[in-house]
């Protein structure tokens, strides 16, 4: 069966389906994080930070993703320094169990940055095992330009790969949506 898989800027009156959905990626990363719930019935997510995905002046982004039109999850850019540039960051992907293996990861991934010119980063916790074999696998299958692997030497707490890199690491370009 196909489905219609969308990946849309989140607008503003969409941060409380982000906070939400948000609040389901804390709670599906459990496993591998052992983050506790608070006192208050959720994670550490704090509402005023999503404000920073809404400004339109912001250098962070939301995407929603659906699926027939309903939520499926989302994605979170930022940009970041690393490694004395300033680069785009793929922060955070996350998709609802239910819309796994729909493709809609990669639909993601290929709207956001592959089909864009600038670099990317992407940390990959080294405790999330799941989510390390999904990128290996997308950097295989996925026509990425280029897939560095870096070692962070002040964070072992991450994965790191520099995707797509430009000629000329000045030539990077802040995030806008495309």
């Amino acid at each position: 069966m196909l489905h219609d898989l969308s990946i849309e800027l989140a607008k503003p009156e969409e941060k409380m389906l982000l906070s939400r959905l948000l609040q389901l990626y804390f709670f599906d990363s459990t496993h591998w994080s052992g983050e506790d719930i608070q006192e208050d019935g959720r994670y550490d997510c704090n509402d005023d930070n999503l404000l920073d995905y809404s400004d339109s002046a912001s250098t962070y982004r939301a995407y929603i993703l659906r699926v027939d039109g309903k939520p499926a999850g989302f994605a979170l850019v930022e940009d970041v320094e690393f490694e004395g540039n300033r680069i785009s960051e793929f922060a955070d992907l996350f998709v609802l169990p239910k819309y796994r293996r729909l493709g809609l990861a990669s639909a993601a991934t290929t709207k956001i940055v592959i089909n864009s010119e600038r670099t990317w980063l992407f940390a990959v916790f080294r405790k999330d095992e799941q989510a390390l074999r999904h990128w290996q696998s997308s950097f295989k299958r996925l026509p990425f330009r280029s897939v560095r692997a870096v070692e962070d030497q002040e964070d072992d707490r991450f994965h790191l790969f520099v995707i797509n890199e430009v000629a000329a690491a000045g030539d990077a370009q802040p995030f806008a949506p495309e």
